[in-house]
């Protein structure tokens, strides 16, 4: 079921649907509520699903000119307010990782556990901040197609890029309907969070990291020494970049459950 909250910042689309457990996942950069469509309704067999548009992206409106994660994090905060369900067992993907950490910052007595989705703790390097501005330069030039088109197929494994070619193509379009300003917001926004690696470790929670073997943005061996210096468990996804819910959809469905029956 599609619900809407209204805020003082934002205007919040979310998904809700099933029941049990509370698990709400935060999507990531040029994502949306439907990249979790087919994960979301597997799950909701046996646990409650909140997916959340970021403000800015999907429908979720912003009613001023910049955001950074913190702000993200208050709307996600909002949201489970407003339906009164905690604790949480909080999942970001990516991007949403990052405003999940941030969460975590703030309101960590709201938490169950804590998963990040291929996803980390660390800032952006001056290089990555150098790329975020060029992208953000594309946006204002009206290159927002060849963003979309050039990032999305890369979020996969080059060996599945052929074999979810339709998949690709539905996230392209997802990321294409995307508001200019929602882009460049999540770009400055992401350029200017914070290392919160002490945050993740001090976070008293169970905690865990989703990693893909052929991540063309986390590299592997990188992403299971830091998941151990964190004090996260990491599931390994052997045939995914970083859309393992998608590339490897029924491991991850299982990798969530497990997680879930830890507790």
């Amino acid at each position: 079921m599609i619900k809407w909250i209204d805020t003082i910042k934002y205007k919040i689309r979310f998904s809700d649907q099933g029941d049990g457990a509370v698990i709400v996942i935060l999507h990531g950069y040029l994502e949306s509520i439907e990249t979790f469509d087919a994960i979301a309704c597997d799950l909701s067999k046996s646990a409650r699903i909140i997916c959340i548009d970021l403000p800015g992206h999907g429908e979720s409106d912003l009613k001023q000119d910049h955001v950074s994660v913190e702000d993200m994090a208050d709307a996600v905060y909002a949201v489970i307010q407003h339906l009164n369900t905690h604790p949480i067992h909080l999942i970001g993907h990516s991007m949403g990782g990052y405003v999940a950490l941030a969460f975590a910052d703030k309101y960590a007595h709201n938490l169950a556990s804590f998963t990040f989705m291929h996803s980390s703790a660390n800032a952006d390097t001056e290089d990555k901040r150098a790329n975020r501005a060029r992208e953000i330069e594309f946006i204002r030039k009206g290159k927002k197609e060849l963003i979309c088109s050039t990032a999305i197929p890369n979020t996969f494994s080059t060996k599945n890029q052929e074999a979810f070619s339709d998949v690709i193509d539905a996230l392209i379009d997802i990321a294409s309907r995307t508001k200019d300003e929602g882009i460049i917001a999540a770009l400055n926004a992401m350029m200017i969070r914070q290392d919160r690696n002490k945050i993740l470790r001090e976070l008293s929670v169970p905690k865990y990291s989703f990693i893909g073997k052929e991540d063309n943005f986390i590299p592997f061996e990188k992403g299971v020494d830091w998941a151990h210096n964190n004090g996260m468990k990491p599931f390994v996804f052997e045939h995914s970049g970083h859309m393992s819910f998608i590339e490897e959809k029924e491991k991850c469905i299982a990798a969530v459950q497990s997680i879930l029956a830890d507790l």
